[in-house]
């Protein structure tokens, strides 16, 4: 790759980068002014409690570490090309960066060991394409006796991606008395490099914060689950940005589930955000 090739990518993400962080910029001064009060320093936990709000099981106030990453999605082409993946190919149809593939019959999945069928599979070549590289999402996986929708994705350094753009998705059903994977799909991110040096992002305790005193949280809720994973908040041509981002599962008293999404960086909500693209810059 020559210089005026590498000038020209490094221009394009700082382009995009920025006009990511005016996005955030004008998103808090136009979408997110927080509620401030004279009570903010009391314990959310207890001011939670005092909405009957519930929590099942517990909030940190840790504070973990993560980036701005970019990545690029890839559209499989090149892999089922390879004459190591011809078994997952004769079996499979890349589409707009989604592989689906229909395995043969018989391939079997236990709903029960979730998490270790799940692992075995991935390391299948014949099943499936870079496998090694998912890990299993309890958070985001379904079941029941007889159904299931399995997700996986990828990580960095520990924290997976939250996001359609890198996920395995297998429908289990059952037949003939045994649980099998009918269908999977699959998107991948390749390229995945960061933006800036690792920073400390904002605990469990300080987003819950965030999100009650924006009237995010209705009372007498109930918090069933909080996860963090990178989301991609910016697409430049063909790079996105990606950034680690709180997800907050809430169970409303009306038994919906709502789930709210707090930037981990600048711990500012961002669950009804557009991903801004740029084709141009």
């Amino acid at each position: 790759m020559d210089f005026r090739k590498i000038e020209q990518i490094f221009f394009l993400v700082f382009i995009g980068l920025n006009i990511f962080l005016f996005s955030i910029y004008w998103s808090n001064q136009h979408e997110q002014r927080l509620v401030t009060s004279s009570n903010q320093r009391e314990d959310i936990l207890q001011r939670l409690e005092n909405d009957n709000i519930e929590v099942e099981g517990t909030i940190s106030d840790d504070h973990r570490e993560g980036y701005y990453l970019s990545a690029e999605q890839d559209n499989f082409v090149s892999l089922l090309s390879e004459p190591a993946n011809q078994a997952v190919a004769s079996t499979s149809n890349a589409l707009d960066k989604v592989l689906t593939s229909y395995p043969n019959s018989g391939t079997k999945f236990d709903l029960k060991k979730s998490a270790n069928s799940f692992k075995r599979l991935m390391a299948d070549k014949e099943f499936i394409l870079k496998g090694n590289e998912y890990t299993y999402l309890s958070n985001l996986s379904r079941k029941d006796d007889d159904l299931g929708k399995i997700i996986g994705a990828q990580s960095y350094e520990g924290i997976p991606f939250i996001d359609e753009t890198s996920r395995v998705t297998m429908d289990i059903e059952k037949e003939n008395d045994e649980e099998q994977v009918m269908k999977y799909t699959q998107t991948r991110l390749k390229e995945i490099e960061p933006l800036r040096e690792k920073m400390t992002l904002y605990s469990e305790k300080e987003i819950l914060n965030t999100l009650y005193i924006n009237n995010n949280i209705p009372a007498k809720s109930t918090i069933t689950n909080v996860y963090l994973g990178y989301f991609r908040t910016l697409e430049v041509q063909e790079k996105n940005v990606y950034v680690p981002v709180w997800f907050v599962n809430i169970r409303t008293p009306d038994k919906t589930t709502q789930i709210e999404k707090v930037n981990a960086l600048n711990n500012q909500v961002i669950t009804n955000n557009l991903v801004p693209k740029v084709e141009n810059p």
